[in-house]
């Protein structure tokens, strides 16, 4: 029994097939030339608009080298040979010991040894045929945070193939210990492919099998990746610039820059198709000489042609687009400030239309800057961030706002839906307790401390701590449910304009924030508009009355600094409180793995190992969570 079904498959594409119908027909020899000379590729490519990492320095021969000066370097760099291949004679310098350059942050490189490596790299060791070559020192972009479930040891990249401007298939290549950091294949790296319509992981290799699991344990199948849509794109335009038929793009995602090209390769390895599973020969036959009119229009045939189908909202497990009802609530974002709005749904009308008294509020906040005769917003519309120009209106009626259908690309519209419809007593009581029961289980998985410590919290503070230029890359929990299947659940407004309905409606929404907070973890401005939302933020009113306390206050007007209690003196005084109060079913515990300094369930008051309390601190603590959390679940 065969356990890969694809091996059968004669769409697979050898060497010998790459080299004589694609490489030789495509990649004339001045095109293979231009994309082995890095230093040439990037600077060409930089100046038409692609995102390249810095060059710091580059030495061409023994002279210069012994001439020049690695003071003017930075701490961190990538020393890289200009023509090398397959990641061999790539050296990553980590920081400096007594002057002298650390490789990859941990073993001392002497002067002399680096010298040699040099040399060894103008002497053609490490490139194409032994051709002389040239070294360069380039930036070490950091990892961005979609690579943290992958553990990376060293800086992930993307490799696309393109063949005729159209992206035909990518694998994501994870460094490893084995690899040394490098992100190569042959030398340890983890391949996983990634679907090219909607930038997701499937299958994994390494050593040329397939593997199931990841070295720490996990799936590799199912991340999604960011920004990709723009990472094919630029892979087709710089085909397009370069007009190298056959191509393969290496972009990485980084902190600095966000996607970047690393290196283009008119030689690219096959691997790729055991960490898609997939053929490639088939994929490139089906495209080779199809006119395509431009790089959009090839991302947009490669993911029709070669990427899984999305499925529809109906399907299980498939993406669901958001409905809108004529009547909604938009949540404008200012600056520290949010505003729900209400609004009508009105795709007759092409721009989105405020009330002229609602965007006089909005400037005074910050969420709304003038424009010509309109003024930029960003709002969300379930669940959804848009920023626009708005006009502003005279409108009548409950709803201060309109949006048009220029903002609804992307959205589903029903009618009916959140029409109001008429319930018995009895229907509204039975409707009123189904809710409540779903938004009670919703609340109680929906854990925002729990869902937002990372799982690898200790060892990337570990990590941190021996190497102060390390980014900790965080591993979040995965929800108990699928978020996308609760989500789905909380959709459907609440049609009942009693208190009890509107209190639980008012429920409804929160939670649904709560889930749009937990889709942005590990992206700084995505969290933030989201716990904007959430939990709301201070008004500028507020702030200024705060800034202008501090400023009349004087230093000699604070009290007094007091010393600090320990957990386990705080311990005592919450245990002492309990008593006072005949509460000796409840108990205090001091845990290390808890992010709050203090927390209460379940009759149990919980501290964190190594906190310091105040006296002041305590005595708000016992008031709230005594005083007011303990005698109220009593």
């Amino acid at each position: 029994m065969m356990r890969f079904p694809f091996l059968a498959d004669h769409g697979i594409l050898g060497i010998n097939a790459r080299n004589l119908l694609f490489i030789k027909p495509f990649n004339p020899k001045k095109a293979i030339a231009f994309a082995d000379d890095k230093l040439k590729t990037k600077a060409f490519l930089a100046a038409r608009g692609i995102p390249v990492a810095r060059i710091f320095a580059r030495i061409e021969s023994r002279e210069q080298l012994y001439k020049f000066d690695f003071a003017t370097l930075p701490d961190e760099c990538v020393l890289k040979p200009n023509e090398g291949y397959g990641g061999e004679g790539i050296v990553i310098l980590r920081g400096r010991k007594n002057g002298v350059f650390l490789r990859n942050g941990k073993e001392p490189m002497e002067k002399r040894e680096l010298l040699r490596h040099i040399e060894d790299i103008l002497d053609g060791k490490f490139s194409l045929g032994g051709r002389r070559d040239v070294a360069f020192f380039e930036q070490i972009l950091t990892p961005h945070e979609c690579f943290a479930p992958f553990r990376p040891v060293g800086l992930p990249d993307i490799r696309v193939i393109v063949f005729n401007l159209v992206p035909v298939m990518a694998m994501l290549r994870i460094p490893t210990m084995e690899s040394d950091g490098k992100a190569n294949l042959h030398l340890g790296g983890l391949g996983i492919g990634v679907d090219l319509a909607k930038g997701t992981t499937t299958y994994a290799a390494q050593y040329h099998h397939i593997i199931d699991e990841l070295p720490h344990g996990t799936s590799p199948a199912g991340i999604r990746l960011p920004f990709w849509e723009e990472i094919l794109l630029m892979s087709a335009r710089i085909q397009q610039i370069t007009n190298i038929g056959y191509l393969a793009c290496d972009i990485t995602i980084s902190r600095e820059i966000g996607p970047a090209l690393l290196e283009v390769n008119a030689r690219a390895g096959l691997t790729v198709q055991l960490a898609n599973l997939a053929p490639l020969r088939k994929r490139l036959e089906r495209i080779e000489g199809v006119h395509v009119s431009s790089p959009e229009k090839g991302v947009r045939i490669g993911q029709d042609l070669f990427g899984e189908k999305v499925k529809l909202a109906t399907e299980e497990g498939g993406d669901r687009t958001p409905v809108l009802g004529s009547h909604e609530v938009l949540t404008v974002i200012g600056d520290g400030s949010t505003t729900d709005i209400p609004c009508r749904i009105k795709p007759g009308e092409e721009r989105t239309t405020f009330a002229g008294d609602l965007l006089a509020e909005l400037r005074k906040q910050g969420a709304a800057v003038p424009e010509g005769k309109a003024f930029r917003v960003k709002f969300l519309l379930a669940g959804h961030k848009v920023q626009t120009l708005v006009l502003p209106g005279t409108l009548a009626g409950p709803e201060r706002a309109i949006v048009g259908r220029r903002d609804l690309a992307g959205f589903l519209i029903d009618p009916l839906k959140g029409t109001p419809t008429l319930l018995s007593g009895e229907q509204r009581k039975s409707d009123l307790r189904a809710a409540d029961r779903l938004l009670a289980a919703a609340d109680r998985e929906l854990s925002v401390l729990r869902l937002l410590k990372p799982v690898n919290l200790t060892e990337e503070r570990a990590r941190a701590e021996s190497d102060h230029r390390y980014n900790p890359l965080f591993l979040f929990p995965e929800s108990k449910q699928d978020l996308d299947d609760l989500e789905r659940r909380l959709l459907d407004p609440l049609r009942d304009t009693s208190p009890l309905g509107t209190l639980l409606e008012k429920k409804r929404l929160e939670l649904l924030s709560r889930i749009a907070l937990l889709r942005t973890r590990g992206d700084a401005e995505g969290f933030t508009l989201a716990s904007r939302a959430l939990f709301g933020a201070p008004d500028t009113p507020l702030l200024e009355e705060a800034l202008s306390t501090l400023r009349d206050r004087i230093a000699c007007s604070l009290p007094p600094r007091e010393k600090s209690l320990s957990a386990e003196e705080a311990k005592e005084i919450l245990e002492e409180t309990l008593m006072s109060y005949n509460l000796q079913q409840w108990s205090v515990s001091i845990l290390s793995k808890v992010i709050a300094d203090c927390t209460v369930g379940g009759r149990h008051i919980t501290l964190r190992s190594g906190a310091t309390f105040s006296r002041e601190h305590l005595s708000s603590l016992t008031i709230h969570e005594i005083e007011s959390h303990v005698l109220t679940a009593e």
